[in-house]
């Protein structure tokens, strides 16, 4: 059984895509409009320090011993960068499994403030709090604004399937 979650978010990636050539309706122009906190997070995601697969390969061949990939062991790293999918507004897909499992809440913020994607703390299961950094992180980051899917994988353009241990996210 496949199910299919189609988001409005292609509404916002159309509206900011020079690639989309198809006009918006109206009634897609006004929902773009009146979803603020939609626009916050696709700006967050196209301006990401690695928001292609170009600059994740790029970031990938000079891996810097401070770079918050570096703190998953390699086989973990491996399967996080293999889960890894992008479009013009950014990432839209990401595993989860192995951040749960090898990261502490302040790791995995700032592995995913490198891909914009920050806001997902709070939807992945429980992450470790081992320090009093940990805490701070958690209470004083920002509430997710809009809905991304767990469970699922961006398959296709505003397309998330079910996939586990994934994450379909705004702009997919």
């Amino acid at each position: 059984m496949n199910i299919r979650i189609v988001c409005i978010c292609s509404l916002f990636v159309a509206a900011s895509s020079s690639a989309f050539s198809m006009p918006l309706k109206m009634d897609e122009q006004a929902e773009i409009q009146s979803h603020p906190e939609m626009q916050w997070v696709l700006i967050a995601q196209r301006n990401a320090p690695i928001n292609s697969q170009v600059r994740l390969q790029e970031h990938l061949q000079n891996l810097s011993p401070d770079s918050p990939l570096r703190v998953l062991s390699t086989p973990a790293r491996e399967r996080f960068v293999a889960s890894l999918r992008f479009n013009e507004s950014g990432i839209t897909s990401l595993g989860y499994n192995d951040i749960v499992g090898e990261l502490t809440y302040t790791e995995a913020y700032r592995l995913l403030a490198l891909f914009g994607a920050e806001r997902i703390l709070d939807n992945l299961p429980k992450l470790r709090m081992d320090t009093s950094e940990d805490q701070r992180v958690r209470r004083l980051a920002r509430p997710p604004l809009v809905e991304d899917h767990l469970g699922y994988a961006c398959t296709d353009r505003a397309t998330c399937s079910m996939s586990s241990q994934q994450i379909c996210m705004t702009g997919c």
